[in-house]
């Protein structure tokens, strides 16, 4: 019994695995590697696209920043059928905020009818939310969900296009 090397999941019976870790599944284990691809990827560069992002316009309304990673948790259940998820999403904070009190309202009205786990789940993922909501990434300085993102981003770059040379940082 072990935890998923990349997003973290308990892993009950089988997964993957290989020399960067266990994994949950084939997309947990490409994204684990690209995350170790992105060690040979000069910090300088990962901090300066880091930084960009972080600064630059939200992707999801065009607003100025900052950006970051934000996370919405959903559940909707059938009888005997119960499905929860968090979604990840890079975005403003307005824009977070709306996708969460939209998460809130659709596991409010979808999230308690299932036996067992729908009313377990709901009020458990109406109180992530809220969380998310009150809290979420810290401001003033890019999230390590965002730096994770980053470094996933440059190392599938990197792969793609390995005689790109990355630029020199720029002095300051």
């Amino acid at each position: 019994m072990a935890n998923c090397a990349y997003c973290d999941t308990f892993i009950l019976l089988g997964g993957k695995r290989d020399q960067t870790g266990r994994y949950c599944n084939e997309r947990c284990q490409q994204a684990g590697n690209l995350l170790a691809v992105s060690g040979q990827i000069p910090q300088s560069e990962i901090d300066r696209q880091l930084q960009e992002i972080y600064h630059g316009n939200c992707p999801r309304c065009g607003s100025p920043g900052p950006v970051d990673v934000h996370k919405s948790h959903t559940v909707w259940s059938a009888l005997v059928l119960t499905s929860w998820s968090s979604q990840p999403a890079l975005s403003c904070k307005s824009c977070a905020k709306k996708r969460q009190l939209g998460a809130i309202l659709f596991s409010s009205v979808f999230g308690w009818w299932g036996f067992p786990w729908g009313l377990g789940m709901t009020p458990l993922q109406i109180a992530r939310n809220i969380g998310e909501l009150a809290g979420g990434p810290q401001p003033g300085r890019p999230s390590p969900l965002l730096e994770k993102l980053v470094r996933m981003q440059a190392a599938d770059r990197f792969v793609r296009e390995p005689k790109r040379p990355f630029p020199h940082p720029r002095p300051l």
